[in-house]
């Protein structure tokens, strides 16, 4: 990335040009970020210097990996790390591990992180990343779904970030124009806020500055912008007047300002959160103008730069700031969020990634942030790639890039996402819970989030079944039988097109004793409710079988059930219907006392004479009294349960 980008968060004191060559000079420009001038010391040192130190070797490794010659800074890194690098903490020893990822050693990088969590990570850290580099070695084998393009007006210089605000695209950028009135210090562009109407087609003609009025001499970006236009929330250097304001540490730190954009004069309000010994930075507002995440080195964070959210109240101030946790921060830097339906985007150097900075994906749910989804190829390389947001278009959004092939330092790309052609593929079996063995004719039921029905599948003679869903999409998947428990789970999707995932089995209960099956019918199995002849109260022995269909539909409280009930065929065909839809009434009115919702029992029918159990004349002739009374009977029909 830039080093402009690099100082947003360790701005110093200006550069100073050393004659002398010596170690001390070298080290010095090193301290004070001026890496070109501290490569020339450093090389003039190693010509004559008899014996070089760790440090040193460090110190050089680091310098050549800010001028992003990976190569040299390998060479450095080595010799340190040989030296005595095996028994440095993760921190030090995590710009190798990362030059090694740029120059995609993934393998080298592998061996170097494993064997520090072997001999000094704790078995969290080393299940941790385990888990995230399995993610990722699959992620490097699969199709992307990302189009890229490379954006007309971005110019040689660095260009990055993105917001909305009313028809323009707002971004940040060090190109050099004195009709923009950018400040220079030793030839060092300073960072300020443009807008483009139309990022997708516009060259650099097309490019204003944002505001002349909020632009000052030193860096401003980046910039984010509530839905309804009026408050802009961006980052500048700390200045007082035209002065930047420097710390005791010599250090000019980054800080979030808001600004109301609705009033005639613009004020800067500086927000609470800010401090005076770390930078903020990065700012995102909710489109409802209630939260903020932001990023910042303060005191207390997993890393180097962490991501925060605070909630912004009515009179502009704000929450303590809330750090996301580890799943999102680590030891590295984590910068530029961006949230949206309930997933965080964010950029990060720390977690298992393509080399530098990466763009990644989080589902925050129940007030957790899940585990950090690596985009992917094409919108991540082993270059920085970093600043996710999404247009107003679905599926379409911008990135920065400091990749190979473009026009400047920093640039800002178009992406497309192709999601209808991302499928992955789920498999399983469905087993009875106590036999173990499979269940076929089951069926497997997949939903959408909100609960709509999106495929269904019948298990075959083995019990298995196959379905494809899409990628980055929450479902819900059943499985059931009649004469069987359900069993279900949730299961989110990734970004991996055609990635299999098997054995995803379920396991039903064989509820053979609560429910019969009749012609693929499901009923509750009771004993038959025998009415006396001509009668249809509800007698004592029908009630102890009715307080088994109340004991079940207490024991399932979704389900619903409809009753059925026959007469025998003695009779007229009109009295019988009669007395079937009587005894059917009395059956549900008879259940309802007895606490079931009538909002559970869809329907109570009477069939008469016209669906026997056993096939009786009028006369007798050919059924006993008990074949009579079978026919006299209630029946339970399952709806759904």
């Amino acid at each position: 990335m830039t080093r402009q980008y690099i100082l947003i968060f360790t701005l110093l004191l200006g550069y100073s040009t050393f004659g002398q060559k010596n170690l001390k000079e070298a080290n010095s420009l090193f301290e004070r970020l001026a890496y070109a001038e501290a490569a020339t010391a450093y090389e003039a040192y190693l010509k004559d210097a008899p014996d070089v130190s760790a440090q040193t070797w460090k110190h050089i490794g680091e310098t050549y990996y800010n001028l992003k010659d990976y190569v040299k800074a390998s060479e450095a890194f080595m010799k340190w790390y040989n030296m005595e690098g095996a028994g440095a903490s993760l921190q030090n020893s995590f710009l190798y591990y990362d030059t090694l990822r740029r120059l995609m050693e993934y393998e080298k990088a592998h061996r170097l992180m494993e064997r520090y969590l072997k001999s000094y990570g704790n078995p969290d850290e080393y299940g941790w990343y385990s888990e995230e580099r399995s993610r990722f070695e699959e992620l490097r084998r699969a199709d992307t779904l990302y189009t890229l393009k490379n954006l007309e007006f971005n110019s040689q210089y660095a260009d990055f970030g993105g917001s909305f605000y009313q028809n323009a695209f707002v971004f940040t950028s060090s190109r050099n124009k004195e009709a923009n009135q950018i400040y220079e210090r030793n030839n060092t562009p300073y960072l300020s806020l443009y807008k483009i109407l139309n990022p997708n087609a516009g060259t650099d003609q097309d490019v204003q500055l944002f505001n002349k009025e909020l632009e000052t001499p030193y860096h401003d970006g980046t910039s984010s912008f509530t839905a309804d236009g009026k408050y802009l929330y961006y980052a500048s250097s700390y200045q007082t007047g035209k002065k930047k304001v420097f710390q005791d540490d010599k250090r000019n730190y980054f800080k979030i300002y808001r600004v109301d954009l609705t009033q005639k004069n613009y004020k800067k309000e500086l927000l609470d959160f800010n401090g005076e010994d770390y930078s903020t930075g990065q700012p995102f507002i909710t489109p409802d103008g209630k939260r903020l995440f932001f990023s910042s080195d303060m005191p207390g964070g997993y890393g180097k730069a962490d991501i925060y959210v605070c909630d912004v109240y009515e009179d502009g101030t704000t929450s303590k700031p809330v750090n996301l946790g580890p799943n999102i921060n680590t030891l590295a830097d984590d910068f530029f969020p961006f949230y949206k339906n309930g997933v965080l985007y964010f950029s990060s150097a720390g977690h298992v990634g393509f080399g530098g900075l990466d763009n990644y994906k989080s589902f925050y749910k129940d007030g957790l942030y899940g585990v950090a989804i690596n985009l992917g190829p094409v919108i991540n390389t082993n270059a920085d790639d970093f600043a996710y947001i999404e247009c107003r278009e679905p599926q379409m959004g911008f990135i920065s890039s400091d990749r190979a092939g473009g026009q400047g330092d920093d640039d800002i790309y178009g992406f497309d996402y192709n999601l209808d052609a991302c499928i992955q593929y789920l498999s399983g079996t469905v087993y009875n819970l106590e036999t173990q063995e499979p269940v076929p004719g089951a069926t497997v039921t997949v939903y959408l989030d909100d609960k709509q029905k999106y495929q269904e599948v019948k298990t075959d003679q083995n019990g298995t079944y196959n379905i494809e869903v899409l990628c980055e999409t929450d479902y819900f998947i059943e499985a059931f039988k009649a004469g069987f428990s359900k069993d279900g789970l949730e299961l989110s999707t990734d970004i991996l097109p055609d990635r299999k995932m098997e054995m995803l089995d379920f396991k039903l209960k064989d509820l053979s004793e609560i429910f019969t099956i009749e012609d693929e019918i499901e009923k509750i199995k009771v004993d038959p409710i025998y009415f006396d002849y001509y009668r249809y109260n509800i007698n004592n022995v029908a009630a102890i079988q009715l307080q088994k269909v109340v004991d079940v539909m207490n024991a399932y409280p979704d389900m619903v059930i409809k009753i059925e009930s026959h007469t025998d065929q003695r009779g007229t065909d009109y009295f019988n219907k009669v007395l079937s839809t009587n005894r059917a009434e009395a059956t549900r009115d008879w259940l309802i006392n007895n606490g079931i919702s009538p909002q559970r029992i869809e329907s109570a029918i009477g069939y008469g004479e016209s669906r026997p159990v056993n096939s009786c004349d009028e006369d007798g002739i050919n059924c006993t009294e008990v074949e009579y009374s079978e026919n006299r009977r209630s029946e339970f029909i399952v709806i759904k349960r």
